[in-house]
């Protein structure tokens, strides 16, 4: 796979504003943290979208969606409850993380896209912060999104 450049990070807020409130986690909320990484393909019809439209369509799109879901905006945060050692989500409006990047790796040079792959980890490497093992529970944001052009 050829070298990918970051063309864009950003922070996407909410459409319109949201109150800011927290959401108690349950003990099952607790028990099955899952950190979910994947690949999802999307080839325009050619000459009817350029990477620059689908970039801002899908950033829109998750704008909006963050009025509804705006949990997905907020950060992880301790509970305010002083004996409690749960974990809440604060729903601050912080925002969701886009990045948009590029590579000349074709689409045909993945091979079969049926099936997971190890290689298909370096798709979303602008996802993940540099110093994200630095970074503090309450930094890190639970929406990542990156589009790339192949």
């Amino acid at each position: 796979m050829e070298e990918m450049k970051l063309v864009e990070r950003m922070m996407i807020q909410q459409e319109t504003p949201t109150p800011c409130r927290r959401i108690f986690s349950s003990n099952v909320d607790l028990t099955l943290v899952a950190y979910q990484e994947s690949v999802s393909f999307f080839d325009p019809p050619a000459n009817q979208m350029s990477f620059l439209e689908a970039c801002r369509r899908i950033s829109r799109e998750i704008s909006r969606m963050l009025v509804t879901y705006d949990f997905m905006a907020g950060r992880i945060e301790p509970s305010l409850e002083v004996s409690s050692r749960r974990l809440e989500i604060d729903c601050n409006s912080t925002g969701f993380v886009l990045a948009t990047t590029t590579t000349k790796t074709r689409l045909s040079q993945l091979g079969e896209l049926a099936a997971p792959k190890p290689e298909f980890m370096q798709l979303v490497a602008f996802l993940r912060e540099e110093n994200k093992d630095e970074l503090e529970l309450k930094d890190k944001p639970l929406g990542l999104f990156q589009v790339l052009l192949l």
